[in-house]
């Protein structure tokens, strides 16, 4: 399966590759190699106290203070440098700077999002198949998790982790079966909606409760539905509808 996204959702290193020879650069790595030092120093002192006050002649907390400090040099250094290479400082994570020292694509998860857990269970169809994500049909203000278009046709998933039986539950069902049909308008093809839940008994659960219009399946059913459905749409209908779908694409930057 092709994952398709526009150049705003594609995942980018956050440092340029000429600028990981600046000083900027190794005053980063500086920086959390100082910081990585407190921290472990500050943990260290807690777990071998017993021993550190037998043969010094000072406290762990005194050794605790110390790796603040140090950890504290470490976070300075490493904002310094951030500045200077435009990096965001919000959100900082140990993934995010993990990538960056890796020089990895920053692509983290975002709450609530399941696009990567879908995709998982969708890779082993052949690329014959597509799949896009954060689609804006025009005419509504509602945005569609993920479209999936392949020989079976063109279908679009919304996956749901919330208990159907909470009073806060908000039942996306109708906006998401009105998106879908006027994507479906969009492509000049029909689109079959399908809510997806993390197990069976959620799924029992929301038909219960909510007398769903959409398809419901509960996401390990997804692979061999799709797998199984009969072909539909031709090469060249499928090469059109990505086009189509793929600039009603309404994307955020990973990590926003």
């Amino acid at each position: 399966m092709r994952f398709i996204r526009n150049e705003i959702q594609t995942p980018k290193c956050l440092v340029l590759t000429e600028r990981r020879k600046s000083l900027a650069f190794f005053i980063l790595v500086a920086g959390v190699t100082v910081l990585t030092v407190g921290v472990v120093g500050f943990f260290s002192a807690f777990l071998f106290r017993d021993l550190i006050e037998a043969r010094w002649a000072f406290s762990y907390r005194e050794v605790q203070t110390y790796s603040l400090v140090v950890g504290g040099i470490g976070i300075i250094l490493y904002i310094i440098a951030g500045l200077a290479l435009k990096i965001p400082l919000r959100k900082t994570t140990y993934y995010k700077v993990k990538t960056i020292v890796r020089n990895e694509p920053f692509d983290p998860p975002r709450k609530h999002d399941f696009t990567k857990a879908i995709l998982a269970r969708l890779r082993e169809l052949d690329d014959d198949w597509a799949f896009l994500a954060e689609v804006k049909p025009k005419g509504i203000d509602f945005k569609i998790p993920q479209v999936i278009v392949g020989p079976g046709g063109a279908f679009t998933t919304h996956p749901i982790s919330d208990n159907p039986e909470r009073r806060a539950f908000k039942d996306p069902g109708p906006q998401f079966d009105l998106a879908s049909k006027k994507l479906g308008s969009a492509i000049g093809h029909s689109v079959l909606p399908i809510i997806v839940f993390s197990n069976p008994n959620l799924v029992l659960l929301y038909k219960e409760k909510h007398s769903p219009k959409t398809r419901v399946m509960h996401i390990r059913e997804i692979y061999d539905f799709m797998k199984n459905k009969k072909s539909v749409l031709s090469a060249k209908q499928r090469e059109e509808a990505e086009a189509k779908i793929y600039d009603l694409i309404d994307g955020t930057a990973p990590g926003e």
